[in-house]
């Protein structure tokens, strides 16, 4: 782990191991399903009807079919992103992280308009090298992130953020992976949680 090879400190154990950890993220899989799933069956239920109906509401019923797999996309995205986040603190123990904070220009929708979008700030929470320079950045896990995070991942593909003590919590991608080649262990362990 590249934390390690910094001298970062790495907690004992796995970050599941954190009390409450792993039963935050299950309720966050289950809320996803119990509002999405109820959702997907409205919607094609009224799908279906409209259609039968033919004539006018035809098109309001392609319509309501087409939201329903829309959400079920959605809930079946939330449902692989919460079961990656489960995998990653079951696999990864916390690495104590120095950490900056800047902010960041992102695509938004109301803000500062330029270039044909609208732009807005996102606070981001940088994870430091032991030279002080960015190794790289995440969205924040919360307010008042002070000089540390803890991190369970990879910081080529991502992994979960924390406050020290481990909430609130934030799962977290990378867009691109990082260039980094990692060593044998950080590729065995992104390979067990399935990251790369």
């Amino acid at each position: 782990m590249i934390a390690r090879e910094y001298g970062y400190e790495i907690l004992p154990g796995v970050a599941a191991d954190t009390p409450g950890i792993t039963d935050a993220a299950r309720r966050g899989r289950r809320a996803g399903l119990v509002v999405g799933l109820p959702a997907v069956s409205v919607l094609g239920l009224v799908a279906a009807g409209l259609t039968a109906q033919g004539g006018m509401l035809t098109g309001l019923g392609l319509m309501c079919a087409a939201a329903a797999l829309v959400t079920a996309g959605l809930v079946a995205l939330w449902t692989r992103a919460r079961n990656r986040e489960l995998r990653i603190l079951r696999t990864y123990p916390w690495q104590a992280w120095p950490c900056g904070s800047r902010s960041v220009r992102v695509v938004a929708a109301s803000g500062e308009r330029s270039g044909g979008r609208r732009w807005s700030s996102e606070g981001r929470v940088v994870l430091l090298q032991p030279d002080g320079q960015s190794h790289c950045s995440f969205p924040a896990p919360g307010r008042g992130v002070q000089e540390s995070v803890w991190f369970a991942g990879d910081t080529r593909f991502g992994g979960v953020l924390a406050v020290p003590g481990g909430f609130p919590s934030r799962y977290v991608t990378r867009a691109k992976p990082g260039r980094r080649k990692g060593s044998h262990e950080e590729d065995a362990l992104a390979a067990r949680a399935r990251l790369g």
